[in-house]
């Protein structure tokens, strides 16, 4: 019995121990826990202090690499390239899935390529077949269930009811639970300082580096384009969006007062429209040459206007342009003025402008497609194309760029219109040729008329036997008729000779 009695006491004080251990040991841990915690605060006001101090120019991205000797693609995220290194980093949970959704649109997008039906349930009938399967609960399996129960609770009463009555065996099991103890929380030390050395050396050193030479490849998942693996230092910028603003018109001090008839027309400058109805005051414009023209829809059709425009900068600017009835015009203004304009043919020097802005061409038929150049000495030849539109003004605005600083070209484009001056020249040469030799034709018949009426006056009189008033008016028309003959014979020689020469030069310069 004393025996019984001390193996209890000594029980006792073992139970006792062992609770006195674990109140150390939860107290020495919470406060690593609140030590730990405040550290990881203060780490992380440093960061926002340090984040808030430089704004990012650079970001994280998920890439998709391949190292030489690897047989597969691997996915991180990207931090830099620095010193011919590559420094990635494993993702966390949310950069994890999102590289799981590229890769899943990438598959889809491949199957789709392929001609391959996507299957939208795939995931769910994956989903469904990692399910436990269900067991259905007949009454065999119930009356089963209970009886396993019920023998169950036996044995373990049977157990507990021996273990009551012999004490030793029960100590002894007491003592196996607490050297179970012991080395559970052993084992859970040596987890923790694991998990925690983990930590400090993903701290120290949380990046993968690879030498850039040993990648085979370097895919940016977000942008979707290869990182140059040629470049020692990169990073991947953060982009800028840049909003673009649409200037309707040179910005400027002068202001424009633009009134139209009938009045509430929509105004339009160089054909860009403004958020602006007639009469109204453009402001804010630079001086210059404009086109400035108004619209309005009448009975469902729209009525145009437009005006050349020159705003001086200080003075008063005010125009006036009634709208016209709809009709298919084509509207040619440029700057500067006085430009020649070529209808689908290139100029050449045997080519002369269709028009000379400013202008506007009436009756031009509509067309899908028209080709116009446009050429100035000093200025650069540009060309566009352009639609006809019917019932429209089509208006086309074109400021040529000036090259009087390049001397070559200017000169060559001064000896193009030399030539073709030239052969103009030559061209209305050969015209003029014409009209001498029409003329000198015409005299040459005159003049063989009057030798032929010489000729029988000549005849009639050498007929005569005998000398009379009448055979002396013969002999004197004779005379006059030979003179009158030979001069316009004279005439018709030397218009001839004219024409000759006109069409030599006409074609010398021509050709």
């Amino acid at each position: 019995m004393l025996k019984k009695f001390t193996a209890f006491l000594t029980f006792f004080a073992c139970v006792a121990f062992a609770q006195t251990d674990d109140w150390e040991t939860e107290s020495s841990s919470s406060e690593v826990a609140e030590v730990s915690s405040s550290s990881i605060e203060q780490t992380a006001d440093t960061s926002v202090a340090l984040s808030s101090s430089s704004a990012p120019t650079s970001r994280e991205v998920p890439v998709r690499y391949w190292v030489m000797g690897d047989s597969l693609e691997q996915t991180a995220i990207f931090v830099k390239i620095e010193n011919d290194t590559v420094y990635l980093r494993a993702p966390n949970a949310n950069q994890q899935k999102m590289l799981d959704s590229i890769a899943n649109e990438a598959d889809i997008a491949l199957q789709e390529t392929n001609g391959q039906e996507v299957e939208e349930d795939s995931l769910e009938e994956e989903v469904e077949l990692n399910k436990p399967a269900e067991i259905i609960m007949t009454d065999a399996v119930k009356d089963s269930a209970a009886r396993a129960d019920s023998l169950a609770a036996a044995e373990q009463a049977k157990a507990e009811s021996a273990g009551s009555d012999d004490f030793e065996s029960a100590l002894e099991n007491e003592e196996k639970r607490l050297k179970m103890n012991e080395i559970a929380k052993v084992e859970e030390e040596i987890r923790q300082r694991e998990i925690q050395d983990s930590i400090e050396a993903a701290k120290e050193n949380p990046f993968i580096k690879i030498y850039r030479l040993n990648f085979k490849r370097l895919y940016n998942l977000e942008d979707r384009v290869m990182i140059d693996l040629a470049l020692s230092n990169y990073v991947v910028p953060i982009p800028v969006v840049v909003e673009e603003k649409v200037v309707l018109y040179p910005p400027g001090k002068a202001n424009l007062l633009v009134t139209s008839s009938p009045d509430s027309c929509m105004l339009y400058v160089n054909g860009v429209a403004l958020n602006q109805m007639a009469p109204d005051t453009i402001k804010s414009i630079k001086a210059g040459k404009y086109t400035v023209s108004v619209m309005r829809v009448l009975k469902d059709t729209e009525w145009w206007g437009s005006k050349v425009v020159h705003i001086n900068a200080d003075s008063l600017n005010k125009v006036e342009i009634p709208v016209l009835r709809p009709s298919t015009r084509l509207t040619l203004n440029t700057n500067p003025d006085a430009v020649e304009v070529y209808v689908n043919d290139a100029p050449t020097v045997n080519t002369w402008p269709s028009y000379v802005t400013d202008t506007i061409v009436d009756g031009i038929k509509p067309q899908t497609q028209i080709t116009l150049h446009f050429r100035k000495i000093g200025y650069r030849d540009t060309s566009l194309t352009t639609e006809v539109r019917a019932f429209m003004p089509n208006l086309v605005y074109v400021e040529l760029e000036s090259v009087l600083d390049d001397l070559p070209f200017v000169e060559a484009q001064q000896e193009f219109d030399k030539e073709r001056k030239s052969r103009r020249t030559g061209h209305r040469l050969l015209w003029s040729s014409i009209v001498p030799f029409i003329a000198g034709g015409v005299m040459w018949y005159l003049a063989e008329r009057d030798w032929s009426d010489a000729a029988d006056k000549k005849h009639a009189y050498e007929q005569s036997a005998f000398a009379s008033k009448d055979t002396d008016k013969m002999v004197e028309d004779n005379h006059d008729l030979n003179h009158s003959g030979d001069i316009k014979g004279i005439i018709a020689a030397g218009l001839g000779a004219v024409g000759l020469g006109l069409f030599t030069f006409g074609i010398v310069l021509s050709f």
